[in-house]
């Protein structure tokens, strides 16, 4: 019988070509829609993170966000399930209790990256703290949850930004291979160096997650499509609010309009007024807005 480490990628892409199930409930809320994809530890994959980084990643987020869930009522669980191969990560709420499941086999697929799995985190932080819109905002009846835009929205715009403005953001991006456009637009929204540097550092980490998404089957809609790219946005325009996962290139742009939104990330979301807290259509921005392949914006 073979190992698991001689069946490695050829066990990886078989599994792969599962289709991805339908969007999760609303107490259940995960990253990418359900699959079958499973990296166990000892899996042999090039790139990926450690146990040690996996850990290290959730201690820098966690250790800004738990007061916070303290101070709104909550007490938050993180689950690290390093041993779990699934690919994947959740957030669910258990009464007062908001609960975040990190699995390692996400952290272990070769397209994941300290930053962008930190990304992963804000995520699903993002489900419990992003407001609106909220998963059933649609039909009047929303749930506890932000939705999977908003998520990804927050993950950039509030929470990457609070967890690393005081790093050497300067140096973390120095041997990255940074497109123009990045570069043009983080400028035109910051002054300073760090803030400049910091707003290309997320919008970088958003653009590995959108390459892992896109390697996991276009986030979710299993159609042939090209890389995603910062300067080919999403050209789809949604007749009502999208709550599920949008394809890989959608959430890319919603990753780096997130990072280029000068709105302060202390400025929280509403819960029901989609310009409070957000660079937003609804009070003529142009920049850094919600995308419009999953966004239907309030008349």
């Amino acid at each position: 019988m073979k190992s698991v480490k001689q069946l490695g990628s050829l066990a990886l892409v078989l599994i792969q070509t599962t289709a991805f199930a339908a969007h999760s409930t609303k107490e259940h809320c995960d990253f990418i829609p359900k699959n079958k994809l499973n990296i166990p530890v000892g899996m042999e994959m090039n790139g990926g993170l450690t146990e040690a980084t996996f850990n290290k990643v959730i201690d820098s987020v966690i250790g800004f966000y738990e007061p916070i869930i303290k101070s709104k009522g909550g007490k938050l669980k993180m689950n690290r399930l390093w041993k779990d191969g699934t690919v994947n990560a959740s957030a669910e709420r258990q009464g007062k209790t908001w609960v975040l499941n990190m699995y390692g086999g996400l952290a272990r697929h070769s397209a994941t990256t300290e930053d962008g799995f930190a990304l992963v985190v804000c995520h699903e932080l993002g489900h419990h703290l992003g407001g609106f819109p909220e998963i059933g905002s649609n039909d009047g009846n929303p749930d506890w949850a932000a939705n999977e835009g908003q998520a990804d929205y927050f993950a950039t715009m509030k929470c990457f930004r609070r967890v690393f403005e005081k790093a050497d953001n300067t140096t973390a991006i120095s041997t990255m291979s940074v497109p123009a456009i990045v570069k043009t637009k983080c400028s035109d929204t910051f002054k300073s160096t760090n803030e400049i540097s910091l707003c290309i550092r997320e919008s970088m980490g958003g653009n590995d997650l959108a390459m892992l998404l896109w390697t996991l089957g276009n986030g979710g809609k299993l159609t042939a499509a090209k890389k995603p790219a910062f300067d080919t946005p999403d050209t789809k325009k949604v007749s009502t609010t999208d709550d599920s996962h949008p394809a890989a290139q959608c959430r890319m742009d919603t990753y780096f309009n997130g990072s280029i939104c000068g709105v302060a990330y202390s400025e929280d979301f509403g819960m029901s007024d989609p310009s409070t807290g957000a660079c937003a259509v609804e009070k003529g921005d142009t920049i850094g807005v919600r995308p419009l392949c999953w966004y239907k914006p309030k008349k």
